[in-house]
């Protein structure tokens, strides 16, 4: 396919401003003006021109929407949208509503109509040259350290197959590869066998858009999209179309009797590749994100709410009388249609044979994960290799405010701000750009947050080069108000510390003993908690001590570390007298760690926290304890997960779903874990949960849990609908203009036109003056 060259040309002087070093057309950017300036704009200047007219989209419609607006005149596209179809998006594979085949609703004349609609005869690569991201702040992100010569590694800076820290691949040439799937029909095939399951099976049995009013509107959103966008970049994937039965010699369906089951074996053989061939696809770890819409019936109680005036506020109450708010009930019902056996129904969605699903649920998401059902706990077991395995998802409800279109534009990275709703294909102008020139842009805002930088390395991974752009920033090269550069320290879930309220000079008094111990006795600091088997992975034999004998070792800590035991133990000695129970320390153990000065004695955060729960939070609540069925000598269960960064391992207490840990999508088939493995993980991390709490706060007043979990999905809403869970820290999807927008911090204007990082809108600034 060829390129598109960029030109800056051809434009007349009333289509557009100048300000600065770029040119921004007049008109908003939409699907049709688009592709319009698309040939005579750079890519910085498209990139601007289509961020702010999202920014201005996204604060109008939460203007209107929550009402802080009295403007009538506002395109009528800001406000709540139904569905997906806006202007402010672009149809990957546009609909010709004069074919008819779109009226044929047989199942093979379904697939008739896909395979019609073709993708966008303009979206094709950008030919690459020395200034096609001129202006633009690349995003440098630190290389591993590995002498090792790489071949076909997903972990690649650039994406599978690169072979080496350097930006060239071995993907198919430029001329050979396309941005997208030719057709609809091979964009769902593939998304088909990424997800593991169809939520649009047939036109009337579909969970996109169901006629049923008390149910959802759905839309796959992000990286299981981006997947399939992208896999006609993968050679495999081509090949295996080419290979298929799926086409007679004309390029044509072939005929229902042989189409249907190469379909299916074309979707297997997908299916492998994408979870199980895990060194070919670079997307092999990753989730799927399903966003519900507020069901028309719930639509129609907000509408009579508003008509009525009762505010959001009013609402809210109202919502926190009927579980987790009004959209409780929609979300329950769409998780169970998809996934619930009843009589005479088979789920879109389904466990298969020897495993089973288990479920955790927060205030506005379902999370599912299949794990093996039976008693085997081998990894590697080879007899479920062939299992149709559906892949690690979460089904995310909106707030009752919020719409699919706001919940898309969200996204900040451009390369996730792509949608699927069972009709079309629709993503964010920025996405388009992204495919098109294999580059991922992020703003300012979205490095605000550590765990972000994790996600922009995914997707560098992944195959996208990160540039960061400031959409109002029109120098000639940016210069954006934040660092540019992420480094590769491992990233950990945040912390909990339990010496964050201790006084400052007590912590420097510690730390001044422990320097002057360390010099006076020559030892350093060492791990005197958990014990390190023979079989564990030493890197650097002096940083260890033998424990015992050769089986058991202390490990040095060489930095700057306060949590001595000195300082979380109940009293002296009290935390070997838990830690030689709790581990099995022999006699000549405990002698060995009572040689270290109980100043230098440290112990890692798992078991910090554990000697917390046992020794402190369960002595002083023990009716908090029976409510996690937790008893003092029940500690046999995983109390942690672990989380991996490259080649290092770290263990904590309080981790994110979908960070890894519990809900590891890369552990399939015969590496999966048990269920009841992965439920006895949830009950642990709702146990430190609340303890981590008490310990931070004093006490468990006003705790609320943020998640319950149950192998039983009916059972699981049930136990969800009378539980007060945590309300989210940060305002709803679609719904945070702080995600895009600052604020003045003299009159809570909206910043709306200023470059990052501006404090004063333009009236406070003068008056300071």
């Amino acid at each position: 396919m060829s390129g598109v060259t960029v030109k800056t040309e051809e434009m007349n002087d009333d289509e557009y401003e100048v300000e600065g070093s770029i040119r921004i057309p007049r008109s908003k950017c939409t699907r049709d003006t688009f592709f319009r300036y698309l040939p005579q704009l750079p890519i910085r200047d498209l990139l601007c021109w289509a961020l702010r007219t999202e920014t201005a989209v996204r604060l109008s419609k939460i203007e209107r929407r929550l009402r802080t607006s009295d403007n009538d005149n506002d395109d009528e596209s800001y406000s709540y949208s139904k569905v997906l179809e806006s202007n402010y998006l672009i149809d990957i594979y546009p609909r010709d509503d004069n074919d008819g085949l779109k009226n044929n609703f047989t199942a093979m004349g379904h697939d008739e109509y896909k395979f019609s609609r073709k993708a966008h005869p303009q979206l094709t690569f950008v030919e690459m040259g020395d200034d096609t991201f001129s202006g633009l702040t690349p995003i440098e992100i630190e290389k591993k350290k590995n002498n090792k010569k790489r071949t076909r590694d997903p972990s690649d800076e650039y994406g599978y197959g690169s072979g080496s820290d350097s930006e060239d691949d071995e993907k198919l040439p430029l001329a050979q590869r396309k941005v997208v799937p030719p057709t609809l029909l091979h964009f769902e095939i593939v998304l088909e066998a990424f997800m593991g399951y169809n939520l649009g099976m047939g036109v009337t049995t579909s969970c996109y858009n169901s006629p049923d009013s008390s149910l959802p509107r759905a839309a796959v959103m992000g990286g299981a999209v981006v997947a399939a966008l992208t896999s006609f970049q993968d050679e495999v994937v081509v090949e295996a179309f080419e290979k298929s039965k799926l086409f007679n010699g004309k390029g044509e369906l072939q005929e229902e009797k042989i189409y249907w089951g190469a379909k299916m074996a074309l979707i297997r053989d997908l299916h492998n590749h994408f979870i199980y061939e895990k060194t070919c696809s670079p997307y092999s770890k990753g989730d799927v994100d399903v966003f519900l819409q507020a069901s028309p019936l719930t639509q129609g109680v907000m509408n009579v709410f508003q008509t009525h005036g009762i505010g959001q506020q009013e609402v809210d109450l109202i919502g926190s009388f009927v579980g987790a708010g009004l959209c409780q009930g929609d979300l329950g019902r769409y998780t169970t249609k998809v996934m619930e056996v009843g009589a005479n129904k088979t789920p879109t969605i389904q466990a298969p044979e020897e495993t089973a699903f288990a479920f955790a649920i927060s205030k506005h998401a379902v999370s599912f994960i299949l794990g093996k059902g039976d008693a085997d706990d081998n990894y590697g077991d080879d007899t479920l290799d062939d299992t149709f395995w559906p892949r690690t998802s979460q089904f995310i409800m909106l707030d009752s405010q919020a719409d699919l279109l706001g919940g898309l534009l969200d996204f900040d990275q451009s390369v996730v701000a792509c949608s699927y709703d069972g009709v079309s294909v629709r993503v964010a102008p920025r996405a388009a750009l992204s495919l098109m020139t294999n580059a991922n842009y992020v703003t300012p805002f979205c490095f605000e947050e550590h765990r972000n930088k994790r996600r922009v390395i995914k997707y560098a991974r992944r195959g996208f080069k990160p540039f960061l752009v400031d959409p109002h920033d029109n120098g000639p090269c940016q210069n954006v108000a934040c660092d540019a550069r992420i480094t590769r320290k491992a990233f950990m879930p945040k912390s909990v510390h339990y010496y964050e309220h201790t006084d400052y000079n007590i912590k420097a008094e510690i730390a001044a003993v422990q320097e002057a111990k360390m010099d006076e006795l020559k030892q350093d600091r060492m791990y005197c908690c958990h014990v390190h088997g023979a079989d564990t992975l030493i890197q650097n034999e002096d940083q260890f001590r033998t424990l015992g004998c050769d089986s058991r070792k202390l490990r040095r800590h060489l930095g700057r570390a306060i949590y001595t035991m000195k300082m979380f133990e109940k009293s002296p000695g009290d935390a070997l007298d838990f830690f030689q129970e709790r581990f099995g320390w022999s006699d000549d153990d405990l002698r060995i760690v009572n040689e270290v000065d109980p100043y230098l004695r440290v112990a890692c955060q798992k078991c910090r926290n554990e000697y917390n729960l046992v020794r402190v939070v369960m002595p002083k609540y023990p009716d908090l304890m029976k409510e996690y069925d937790l008893e003092d000598d029940n500690l046999r269960g995983k109390f942690s997960y672990t989380h991996t960064n490259g080649e290092q391992c770290f263990v904590s207490y309080d981790p994110s779903f979908y960070s890894g840990g519990v809900f590891d999508g890369a552990l399939v088939r015969g590496d999966a874990r048990r269920t009841v493995q992965i439920l006895s993980m949830l009950h642990a991390q709702s146990i430190f949960e609340v303890s981590a709490y008490v310990m931070k706060h004093g006490s468990p007043d006003n705790y609320k849990k943020r998640f319950v979990h149950g192998s039983i999905l009916t059972k699981t809403l049930q136990k969800a609908g009378r539980t007060p869970l945590r309300k989210a820290a940060r305002p709803p999807i679609g719904l945070n203009p702080e995600r895009f927008v600052e604020r003045c911090e003299q009159c809570r204007s909206w910043l709306l036109g200023n470059r990052y990082g501006s404090k004063d809108c333009q009236r406070c600034s003068g008056n300071k003056k």
